[in-house]
């Protein structure tokens, strides 16, 4: 349960201080990156993730939300990219959190000291539906 508090904490204050949602018809698509030095070491380790300044996480969630009424999670295929200004592109590779009734996805990037990132993420319902797209940048810093 010590877990769930940490990345709930974690995830929560990352999300007051930094999100982005776009709707999509009767979805919002969220967004945001955090560092991984966030973290606790436990929590770190238990999902495999590297706690390093060098590293950033990607979080994706997809909700629907009816009017008076708490957002709901929804499963969804997510993909992202993430291009520096030199032009390298990296595919980003997602881990599915469930916790309850949330479904939320991350993914790791590297990152160097005062660098412009541009992310393009997808996320679909199913394999057979249109992607929700957003491309959005970050400047993330070494500290």
């Amino acid at each position: 349960m010590k877990w769930f508090l940490g990345v709930f904490t974690t995830l929560l204050v990352s999300f007051a201080h930094a999100d982005q949602v776009t709707d999509f018809g009767p979805y919002q698509l969220h967004y945001n990156t955090f560092e991984s030095t966030f973290l606790t070491p436990q929590i770190a380790n238990q999902y495999g993730l590297i706690r390093s300044k060098g590293r950033g996480l990607l979080n994706v969630a997809v909700t629907t939300q009816d009017p008076g009424a708490l957002p709901q999670s929804q499963r969804a295929i997510v993909s992202a990219k993430v291009t520096n200004l030199l032009g390298q592109i990296v595919s980003l590779e997602f881990m599915t959190i469930e916790e309850g009734d949330s479904i939320y996805y991350l993914a790791p990037f590297t990152k160097t000291d005062d660098e412009i990132l541009k992310f393009t993420v997808q996320a679909k319902l199913s394999a057979d539906n249109q992607p929700m797209t957003v491309t959005f940048q970050r400047h993330v810093y070494v500290d």
